[in-house]
């Protein structure tokens, strides 16, 4: 009947960069905007010359 197939549902529900599993697929495509869709902030280093404050 397949009522209570866990091995398809386990795959919609993964996510591929921290291997958090979900219970629905909305709620992966929820996490992944917000846990790993953001870019990380371009830092600065000191000393590096290109172009800083002072």
């Amino acid at each position: 009947m397949g009522l209570f197939n866990k091995k398809d549902d386990a795959k919609e529900t993964k996510c591929k960069t921290c291997g958090l599993e979900l219970h629905d697929p909305e709620r992966l495509q929820r996490h992944i905007k917000k846990a790993h869709g953001h870019l990380p902030a371009k830092k600065m280093e000191p000393g590096s010359g290109d172009g800083g404050l002072w």
